[in-house]
């Protein structure tokens, strides 16, 4: 794993190497192992940190240049497939092993758009295009990877991490507004937005190739982006093409998949491990890799001191019994006050998922033994595993029964009544479910931290839900269908997967997870409802398959999440931090939100009116982001 940067900029100054320098210091976490810069005409510098996994040599290093010069690359990421694609290139000489060169390669043979399309794994790339004089961006289909691009005063830059860009001189952009908005809603920020006005996230299975008037003009650069493979495409035709065969048949073809993933995620030139929760989806990963494995995998869980959200021991149950080599850690209440004031740092925008905060120690626990690790994320969104999905559902089926101008009439007065409160969150909250007129909407009112957040923010902003509107418009076969992919292209992209790239990246550990092979994720799309839900629970296809590797006795339990117990530490170790960074002073002086309602906020909860620590936890994290920016 990897960080990369880049520069471009139309003059004569020869000082794009050293900022570029600066700007892979930002980004060492990310690679420690080795650093790289080069400086091109007209105008162009690439940035590298390395992370060596592959390949271990100095034939592994970057930016990397193709054999007939044309091209110089800097990549981040795993393609797991490389060995394949090599084979394919079999008239190309290659320096060492590799899969960067391999991709590099594959590129200058296919082309950007067909090699993209060839590649199964993870990753963020950059490519200069000599003889064209054209940069390009691209990666991978789910985004487990990040890739920051825009305009910083004369310069385009790109990054893996917005903290690189704030190196550069001038970087000083605009709060995007809109950002915060969608932030507050969510607890991230959805792409293809950042925090900063003019500064974006390149979209999942996308790309984009600028030429140099593009790069230094004012062009549109999202309209510039194109994509190879569309999750909306592809789920839409899945969901509508189901899978013919039997359980049994499925269960048979998953397994094979599952298998394939995860031998092809083990390889690796340095130790590796598995982070395990105890749960379906870490479970079956750990029982796939000590499957194939010829000695005990290391596995890593943590747990939590004096709390009912603990759920350490049925990881180590799951370990014994599959007889890894595993490693637990239990955290306080203090482990908690030590990272707290600093985890927001590492994500460069606000993020409030709070089960950051068990990712960050979990994968620092892993990373004292392995450099890799894998993980059972995706599990949830492809196989209908989330609580929530049921419990919308039910309400969903029931609000059809209702008349249409009653819920209008009934989620009207509650809006009204929502106007005369304080606050009014729980009042927004119900009067957007009862009036919700399609499924994904009931389920925003369910999934929003805050649902209306204007009522919050001293200034106005237009809520942008392109991504709501697009799943809402495709024609799927059930309900389900759309909570499932809507969760695919925002929740697991913008919150999972960036939770847990920057906790492992900080700790400089590669995390892999083969659930989201997108054979799989094709392959699950295209299963039945009754293959995913059953008798009250989900992930039935995924439960078949572990049955066949793990007794039904250690894994049939209830699913609580990764979540970090908030409530409990707001009202203890975390009481004085979160005390201070909502002082009335503070958030005057941002001039951003609405100082009475924060200090209702908070009131409210430390005398027990409310349970608002899920909105403070919000709140909190982009206060902690903003005066440490």
């Amino acid at each position: 794993m990897c960080g990369i940067t880049g520069l471009f900029r139309l003059n004569t100054s020869s000082c794009k190497a050293n900022i570029i320098q600066k700007m892979n210091t930002t980004l060492n976490h990310r690679g420690p192992d080795d650093n790289g810069v080069w400086e091109g005409t007209p105008g162009v510098a690439l940035g590298h940190c390395r992370l060596a996994v592959q390949d271990l040599s100095q034939d592994g290093h970057q930016p990397m240049h193709s054999a007939c010069d044309r091209y110089v690359m800097v990549f981040n990421g795993e393609v797991y497939n490389f060995a394949e694609i090599r084979q394919s290139l079999s008239q190309r000489s290659f320096k060492g092993h590799s899969d960067s060169e391999v991709v590099l390669c594959a590129i200058a043979e296919f082309g950007l758009k067909a090699a993209l399309r060839k590649f199964n794994g993870m990753f963020a790339l950059a490519i200069w295009d000599k003889q064209q004089k054209t940069l390009s961006l691209a990666r991978d289909r789910v985004g487990k990877k990040p890739l920051y691009f825009g305009r910083s005063d004369d310069f385009f830059c790109f990054s893996s991490e917005l903290k690189a860009l704030k190196v550069i001189p001038n970087f000083t952009p605009e709060l995007d507004m809109q950002a915060l908005g969608q932030y507050m809603r969510f607890n991230y920020i959805p792409a293809p937005y950042s925090i900063y006005q003019g500064i974006y996230k390149l979209a999942p299975g996308s790309f984009v190739t600028l030429t140099v008037d593009e790069l230094t003009s004012e062009h549109d650069l999202l309209d510039k982006c194109q994509q190879y493979w569309s999750a909306l495409d592809v789920a839409a035709h899945q969901f509508n093409h189901p899978f013919s065969g039997t359980l049994d048949e499925a269960q048979t073809h998953l397994t094979h998949l599952l298998e394939d993933s995860t031998r092809l995620r083990m390889i690796s030139d340095v130790p590796f491990g598995v982070l395990l929760s105890g749960g379906i989806d870490s479970s079956l990963v750990a029982s796939m890799m000590q499957k194939q494995s010829a000695r005990p995998v290391n596995s890593f869980s943590i747990g939590f001191s004096h709390s009912d959200k603990d759920e350490a021991h049925l990881a180590k149950n799951i370990a014994s019994y599959l007889g890894t080599s595993h490693n637990e850690l239990y955290v306080s209440g203090q482990d908690a006050l030590d990272l707290v004031p600093d985890i927001a740092q590492h994500y460069d925008e606000p993020f409030a998922d709070s089960s950051q905060i068990p990712t960050f120690i979990v994968a620092k626990l892993a990373k004292s033994k392995v450099t890799v690790a894998l993980s059972g994320d995706g599990g949830d969104e492809l196989f209908y595993g989330y609580n929530r999905y049921f419990r919308n559902i039910k309400n969903w089926q029931i609000s059809q029964k209702i008349p249409d101008v009653l819920k209008r009439a009934v989620s009207g007065q509650l809006f009204r009544l929502a106007s005369t409160q304080k606050l009014g969150l729980m009042t927004n909250k119900y009067a957007n479910e009862i009036g919700a007129m399609n499924v994904l909407d009931m389920y925003m009112s369910r999934i929003c931290k805050w649902v209306a957040p204007e009522n919050l923010m001293l200034q106005p902003h237009t809520p942008e839900q392109h991504k709501l509107r697009a799943v809402s418009a495709l024609v799927l076969p059930r309900p389900e269908h759309y909570l499932m992919l809507y969760d695919y292209v925002t929740y697991l992209c913008d919150d999972i997967l960036v939770k847990t790239d920057r906790a492992s990246m900080a700790n400089s550990l590669e995390l892999r997870s083969p659930l989201l092979d997108h054979r799989i994720t094709e392959f699950a799309w295209s299963l039945p409802m009754s293959m995913k839900f059953h008798e009250g629970k989900g992930k039935h296809v995924l439960r078949k398959v572990l049955d066949q590797h793990i007794p039904n006795s250690l894994t049939n339990n209830p699913k609580h999440g990764f979540g970090a117990p908030i409530k409990s530490w707001l009202n203890g170790p975390l009481n004085d931090w979160a005390e201070d960074l909502l002082t009335q002073d503070k958030i005057e002086q941002q001039g951003i939100f609405d100082s009475e309602k924060v200090a209702l906020l908070w009131h409210d909860f430390k005398h027990k009116k409310k349970k608002y620590h899920t909105q403070l936890w919000n709140m909190l994290m982009f206060q902690s982001w903003y005066h440490n920016q």
